[in-house]
């Protein structure tokens, strides 16, 4: 495949890309505290950069693909990907929830216009199943940044099970290593619930009740809408 190929084959799959991305975040975030150990400055919400600038930019090619105001949809993802950029040079805490805040308000607003997409389509195809898909993932994603948050304005919200150590060193534990509340919440999502990471504070439980609900009463909505658009399909062709 050609360089112009493959490129022509990413624009035709918005979908697919934003999912691999998601995929890599939800893989890679719980392990990404490991570089700190070739990099000590490597920690934080600098951890998470690199998988979240993927997310973002394709983000971005599916707000070019699926959404009008082309201009202005760029200008709000690269006001993102800057104070992600900037976030990973200033390493204050200061920065955090200004991350966290811009982060959750734009794939907010991507999970809308994929939602709408997913939704409206009337054929189902791999783009729109990546879609579906995607749409479940970011919404881990997105519970995951605001437990991070959470944490952040709440300390101790989250609490390590059986960690012999004090609140603040708990606190100090989660902001160093947000990737941790990122694999809380797909496991919270998905009811799992291993019960490594509890949530100890009243925000916190009412948080992590309301991703349990949201994951399950996701999966009944998509599987229901899209066996209906495969049936709806399969009545059109025989007609």
């Amino acid at each position: 495949m050609t360089k112009q190929g493959f490129w022509s084959a990413l624009s035709r799959h918005p979908f697919g890309v934003l999912l691999v991305a998601l995929f890599l975040m939800l893989v890679l975030a719980p392990s990404s505290s490991l570089f700190k150990q070739w990099n000590p400055n490597f920690y934080g919400m600098v951890t998470l950069a690199p998988l979240s600038l993927f997310v973002i930019g394709a983000s971005m090619l599916t707000l070019w693909k699926r959404a009008h105001h082309h201009a202005r949809h760029m200008f709000a993802g690269g006001v993102v990907l800057i104070v992600l950029v900037l976030g990973s040079v200033l390493t204050h805490h200061t920065w955090i929830p200004i991350q966290l805040i811009i982060q959750i308000l734009f794939l907010s607003y991507v999970l809308g216009i994929v939602v709408r997409a997913v939704f409206q389509a009337k054929i189902i195809t791999s783009d729109i199943l990546c879609g579906a898909v995607s749409v479940y993932l970011l919404v881990g994603v997105l519970a995951g940044l605001g437990f991070v948050l959470i944490e952040y304005y709440v300390p101790g919200s989250f609490l390590i099970n059986n960690m012999a150590t004090d609140a603040l060193a708990q606190r100090a534990s989660f902001l160093e290593d947000p990737g941790s509340l990122l694999y809380f919440s797909f496991v919270t999502l998905t009811t799992v619930g291993y019960g490594d990471i509890l949530p100890a504070s009243a925000v916190a439980r009412s948080a992590a009740i309301l991703v349990a609900v949201l994951g399950q009463v996701l999966l009944m909505v998509q599987i229901a809408r899209l066996v209906g658009m495969h049936v709806a399909q399969g009545s059109e062709s025989r007609e």
